[in-house]
């Protein structure tokens, strides 16, 4: 696995997510967006990546605008963005996220919660 894999920032967008929900504080854009501290992304890898999030049901309160002339969606989220009861369960029981968390290791998680503790 590479820092950049897929499933990598699928974990990491996602855990982000809980531990907002966990915290009772309303996540911010600017900290799981494409150029974001935890992963640099191109943007239309983060826009994929998060379509596929929002039309598996694992995140609500985003959404997918396609427009003429765009080659790819266009991802709207905000502070209304949570993770979903099965995109918590998709983190917690999926074998492939299991394996981006070992990859991650303690260091990921102490990053996460210095960011979500930042949170206003």
């Amino acid at each position: 696995m590479a820092k950049d894999d897929y499933m990598v920032i699928v974990y990491k967008i996602l855990s982000y997510l809980y531990e907002c929900l966990k915290a009772g504080k309303a996540p911010d854009p600017a900290d799981y967006c494409w150029n974001c501290d935890m992963f640099q992304i191109p943007r239309a890898y983060w826009e994929s990546i998060m379509e596929e999030l929002i039309n598996n049901g694992y995140i609500k309160g985003a959404a997918v605008i396609r427009s003429i002339g765009r080659s790819g969606p266009a991802i709207k989220t905000g502070a209304q963005t949570a993770i979903t009861l099965a995109g918590a369960d998709y983190l917690e029981n999926n074998s492939t996220m299991s394996k981006a968390r070992a990859f991650l290791g303690s260091s990921f998680q102490s990053v996460l919660s210095g960011i979500v503790g930042a949170l206003a």
